[in-house]
């Protein structure tokens, strides 16, 4: 189909995993004061680069290991690396996005699908998180000086085919 060529090919992929060995290096903390960009205690934002495929239209995955106790969190998409909301629907704040009901952790996956971008464009989305209350956190790589490792964060963007191929997008 016209302008689905690229359709499930990867476009970006970012990996995070700490691999300091201090004693917070692994904990991105959600905040519960409003939504904000998710930054790793090294600095580096939870982020995913990529260039528009021909069809607009994007997935992006983003998978991490969550940890929290009787809390949750919701997510959104960013343009920018302090929060600005890339658009209503790709904030998912009706209710908490992930919800640990005890003191419990598992990996997570999120996905947005981005529709209607201009094809060729440079595009950076940044992952944002609101958390409940305190102690959610994401973690990440190595686990002090253990030796033991969590899994990494992984933020995939994913070409998805042009409307009318097969693909409802919209409701």
């Amino acid at each position: 189909a016209a302008d689905s060529a690229y359709a499930g090919m990867i476009l970006g992929y970012t990996r995070i995993a700490n691999d300091s060995d201090g004693s917070t290096d692994f904990v991105i903390t959600v905040s519960a004061l409003g939504m904000t960009t998710l930054r790793t205690d090294g600095g580096d934002y939870v982020s995913i680069q990529f260039f528009v495929p021909p069809s607009g239209n994007v997935e992006i995955e983003c998978s991490f290991w969550m940890a929290a106790s009787s809390d949750g969190a919701k997510f959104s998409l960013s343009t920018g690396t302090s929060y600005a909301e890339l658009d209503p629907t790709h904030t998912y704040d009706a209710d908490q996005t992930i919800y640990i009901d005890e003191t419990d952790h598992d990996m997570h996956t999120i996905r947005f699908a981005v529709t209607g971008l201009t094809a060729g464009t440079n595009t950076t989305y940044y992952l944002a998180g609101e958390s409940s209350g305190a102690g959610v956190t994401i973690q990440h790589g190595q686990f002090r000086a253990t030796g033991n490792h969590y899994p990494p964060i992984i933020l995939k963007a994913i070409a998805l085919p042009a409307a009318g191929t097969g693909i409802v997008i919209g409701a």
